[in-house]
């Protein structure tokens, strides 16, 4: 069998200071040769979209949640997605805890590094993350296990993990922001999958931006994919 890469034009709304990242998530950043027809997919940290539609694309048949807080960056999404059946967008945060409402900080419509103020403030100092609004929040044990789980939402990937069902899970895509983060993650996972990548990136590389924390050097950011061990409803894509 001869797998190909198709190419397929695509047009999304986004911010010009994300459009790098937006082409990296089309592109296939979360690629990791696993098949899987009429899949339930779980986007978590939505952003603008583009996850959401490539793994549309990736896994046919397949129906998404897209769960995104961010007023502004959540009209971006519903532009993007407007007229799919298979993707069904929300506009709120998941965070363990009980709380339905919760302040969320940004610092434009769109922004990838959004995040709650519970944890935004490991990664920016004070006063860099402009906008404040209060987002309904959702506990994410309330959802129904999801073949695919993406999460990417800037410093809570950890916590919230851990208070998924993750019974029919196959596969976990997610970043971390911190090696703390990063633990965690991996210890919720360490009984039942397998690691395929497990990549940190030195944050000292990025402190010559403005707004991150200069007590981050030394801290490492990065991103880990994983397979449940016994594959529910996906398996390995053949040569």
């Amino acid at each position: 069998m001869h797998r190909f890469t198709a190419q397929i034009p695509m047009s999304l709304a986004c911010p010009e200071p994300m459009e790098a990242a937006i082409r990296h998530v089309l592109e296939g950043e979360y690629e990791t040769g696993y098949d899987g027809t009429g899949l339930d997919i779980l986007d978590i940290g939505a952003n603008v979209g583009s996850f959401a539609l490539w793994s549309s694309l990736r896994w046919p048949g397949s129906r998404v949640r897209s769960y995104e807080p961010h007023p502004g960056t959540f009209e971006l999404l519903k532009r993007n997605t407007a007229g799919r059946a298979d993707i069904t967008i929300v506009n709120a945060a998941l965070f363990p805890g009980g709380q339905t409402r919760a302040t969320f900080h940004s610092r434009f419509a769109g922004d990838g590094e959004s995040g709650l103020a519970a944890y935004a403030g490991d990664t920016f100092v004070e006063g860099t993350m402009v906008e404040t609004y209060e987002v309904d929040v959702i506990d994410p044990a309330s959802l129904p296990s999801a073949d695919v789980v993406k999460l990417d939402i800037e410093g809570g990937e950890g916590e919230v993990l851990a208070h998924l069902d993750l019974s029919k899970t196959s596969l976990v895509l997610l970043e971390f922001q911190n090696r703390k983060n990063r633990e965690m993650i991996r210890s919720t996972l360490a009984a039942e999958f397998d690691l395929l990548h497990d990549e940190e990136f030195p944050w000292a590389e990025l402190l010559g931006y403005e707004g991150y924390r200069p007590d981050l050097k030394g801290d490492v950011w990065g991103r880990i994919f994983a397979v449940r061990r016994k594959l529910t409803r996906m398996c390995r894509a053949s040569a």
